[in-house]
């Protein structure tokens, strides 16, 4: 009986500490799938022609995230993500979203830590096919960062339906010295401001000298790029239309006068909510000018199509299929033609 009072005396003792802090909470996702993948290469001749079975892990994640309660004012709050190969083992966790920060109930939010650019999350839920492998958006055009090095302010939502979120990125020269730096406390910025309702979102995003990638088909490394989003979202009862529009061209010129880079890409798209079903569709096209890929007006042309459908166990568990189109179009390259691309997909996601 001693020996009974004294465990849970000891457990009492353990446990009170961790009471005065509300504890973390662990969260996750599992989404795979299995894609069928096939292409057709028109830039060489004669042209190449494959096709490809793939299990893919869509954006896989765990990870763990609170907040404490310090003052009546302010609150911390953190968070820490990794993503999961969930298709197979070797490499994982490999670091998403992570950093810690202080809250006041009326003036906002400053968060330090690797973070989801403001110009990133102007996306909202725009892209109906975000983090699939073959179909999200960062295959088509750029801006879809997390910054490392992030001082980040998120504002209160003024009016109830004003929002601001700012973000500065030392370059920290001194650890890459053949990085985008100058010093200073913002060597790149990255500003999101949005209105949202009950039925309507609005948003315009710019980045400043931010590192961004284009697409991988271009074959371009990642630069500073200067660059503009625009959005909307407007929902009707079980129907959602969305559209977004953006530009971006390097923050600094190359040594070649023609090699610009400069990007414009468009995106639509649409759900609609039937009892367990959801219906998902999107358009993206994308045309950037002067890639320095060779010849005298070097443009490619990128345009994805899909569309899904979503069967909702529950909440937390859906499967899903996909049914997509892609074309790639390359002029005054030395390789003129297009590469051609389709794919089919079903899997499964859960939540935790």
């Amino acid at each position: 009986m001693k020996r009974n009072l004294l465990a849970l005396a000891v457990g009492v003792a353990f446990v009170l500490p961790l009471a005065a802090q509300a504890a973390p909470t662990v969260y996750g996702r599992l989404n795979l799938s299995i894609d069928y993948t096939k292409m057709t290469d028109k830039t060489v001749s004669p042209s190449v022609k494959d096709s490809n079975w793939e299990l893919n892990s869509n954006a896989s994640r765990v990870g763990v995230k609170g907040n404490e309660k310090l003052t009546d004012e302010f609150t911390a709050v953190y968070k820490a993500e990794w993503e999961v190969n969930g298709d197979h083992g070797g490499a994982d966790l490999l670091g998403r979203e992570r950093y810690i920060g202080l809250k006041h109930y009326q003036l906002g939010t400053v968060r330090l830590g690797n973070i989801d650019s403001p110009f990133k999350n102007a996306e909202d839920s725009i892209d109906v096919f975000n983090d699939y492998v073959h179909l999200d958006m960062t295959n088509v055009l750029s801006g879809q960062n997390r910054l490392a090095n992030s001082i980040n302010y998120v504002s209160p939502k003024f009016l109830d339906v004003f929002g601001a979120n700012v973000t500065l990125q030392p370059g920290e020269s001194h650890k890459n010295p053949a990085g985008n730096s100058k010093n200073h406390l913002a060597d790149a910025y990255s500003a999101a401001f949005s209105y949202e309702d009950d039925s309507l979102y609005l948003s315009a995003a710019f980045d400043k000298k931010v590192m961004s990638s284009l697409p991988a088909s271009t074959g371009l490394a990642a630069a500073p790029r200067d660059a503009t989003r625009l959005g909307a979202r407007y929902k009707m009862n079980d129907l959602t239309l969305s559209a977004m529009f953006q530009k971006s061209k390097l923050a600094t010129p190359t040594a070649v006068p023609g090699d610009k880079a400069d990007e414009s890409a468009m995106m639509l798209s649409g759900s609609y909510a039937m009892d367990k079903l959801t219906f998902r569709g999107e358009v993206v096209m994308n045309t950037l000018k002067g890639v320095p890929a060779g010849g005298a007006t070097p443009k490619d042309k990128i345009s994805l199509m899909g569309v899904g459908v979503d069967y909702n166990f529950t909440p937390a568990t859906k499967v899903f299929g996909n049914l997509a189109a892609r074309k790639d179009k390359y002029t005054g390259t030395g390789a003129d033609g297009s590469v051609n691309e389709s794919l089919i997909g079903v899997g499964m996601e859960t939540r935790f």
